[in-house]
């Protein structure tokens, strides 16, 4: 017999076939949600992280240049401050300082090249840059000018002759420079130019002719500068023998940090044979011009009063015509490259249906690169094309 079925039973499975609908659409549609939900929550914590890791950066390497890139451990905190003045996702992340102190191989003090905060130096400001995380950085660079005015032939001690002036060196001092004489090119084997220790280098001591350092002599009377000087902070020495009481170079030596920015003073030394024997003629006429038209060499070596490490600049003296005078000016004492620091995290991203299901499975990753121009005293972001750990 064949059965008939009613109205109310269709409707039945017609809710039954409902029901099964909306839970598969309703599923696919929540699930649809939490993606796009998740996607935006993800791109804002994206955009959040990298902004606080960015001015992190800036803050953390330009306390760093303004203090003369020494110690990283105030700097750091810079960098940790302004990462929690940036929250992510509305909550303060504090990173870690990164920070263990500095050792052989290791001057910036990195704990690890992984770490929140890693600071080193990049070798360029233009393409290609490289971030060398081992590498000494420095904001210290001197500007220096040595003038010699003398119109006699040489051999005498003339103590006002030489004008040293340290002109501009932030975080510098100059510990000292070294005047070696040409080689000679011609002439007897005797026809060399030589500075004479039997006529001892002499500083002028007058009112006006320095300025910032102790200029006493060693040995008052008559007054000499010999090393040890336990009583200023000027001395001299002779290296690179030729004969007897005769040298190629001679070398103005300063204690401590005692000749600094500003700085200058007067000296003089007996140069004797810089003359056509041994050099190329036509004679420039006075000793003045000489150091200039034979080339005189000077290497200043500068130290870091805040890291103290030490560099060294050189250059040539360069004759003024008609003035009695040669000059030599450089630029020196940066002793590492432009100071650089790497910020950059992992921080987990808990948006709305993570926090509904109770699972976490999105991650926000950043990182930026600051460096300190010390010309400007400003910071920038840099991007590099190569991080390296030697």
């Amino acid at each position: 017999m064949k059965r008939i079925h009613s109205n109310s039973e269709v409707h039945q499975k017609r809710r039954g076939i409902a029901i099964l609908w909306l839970i598969i659409w309703g599923s696919l549609f929540l699930t649809f949600f939490c993606v796009v939900l998740e996607i935006a929550t993800l791109w804002q914590a994206q955009v959040e992280v990298q902004n606080a890791l960015d001015s992190a950066a800036l803050a953390a390497v330009k306390e760093w240049g303004e203090g003369g890139t020494g110690a990283t451990q105030i700097p750091r905190d810079a960098g940790v401050a302004y990462t929690e003045a940036n929250p992510i996702l509305g909550v303060v992340f504090t990173p870690n300082t990164n920070y263990t102190p500095p050792g052989p191989g290791n001057p910036n003090g990195n704990a690890s090249n992984t770490g929140n905060f890693v600071f080193g130096a990049i070798d360029t400001t233009t393409d290609p840059i490289t971030f060398n995380g081992n590498a000494e950085a420095s904001c210290a660079a001197g500007d220096v000018t040595i003038t010699i005015t003398d119109n006699t032939a040489g051999g005498t001690v003339i103590p006002g002759s030489i004008r040293l002036s340290f002109d501009a060196g932030t975080n510098l001092a100059i510990d000292s420079i070294a005047f070696t004489l040409p080689t000679k090119t011609m002439g007897p084997p005797s026809a060399f130019a030589y500075f004479n220790a039997l006529t001892p280098p002499q500083v002028d001591t007058t009112g006006g002719s320095f300025s910032g350092v102790d200029v006493d002599p060693t040995n008052p009377g008559p007054p000499n500068w010999v090393c040890p000087n336990p009583n200023g902070d000027v001395c001299f020495t002779f290296a690179d023998p030729l004969a007897p009481n005769q040298f190629q170079t001679v070398q103005i030596n300063f204690d401590g940090n005692s000749f600094t920015e500003l700085d200058f003073l007067h000296f003089g030394v007996s140069t004797n044979q810089l003359s056509p024997s041994g050099y190329p003629a036509p004679y420039p006429g006075s000793l003045g011009d000489a150091w200039g038209e034979y080339g005189v060499t000077a290497e200043v070596t500068f130290r870091n009063t805040i890291s103290n490490v030490t560099s060294t600049a050189s250059t040539v003296f360069v004759n003024v015509p008609a003035a009695n005078t040669s000059e030599a000016t450089l630029t020196g004492g940066g002793a590492g490259g432009f100071p650089a620091v790497i910020a950059q995290t992992t921080v987990p991203v808990n948006g709305f249906c993570s926090q509904l299901f109770g699972v976490n499975f999105l991650n926000a990753s950043a990182s930026s690169i600051a460096y300190y121009d010390c010309g400007t005293g400003r910071a920038a972001l840099v991007s590099v094309d190569n991080v390296i750990f030697p």
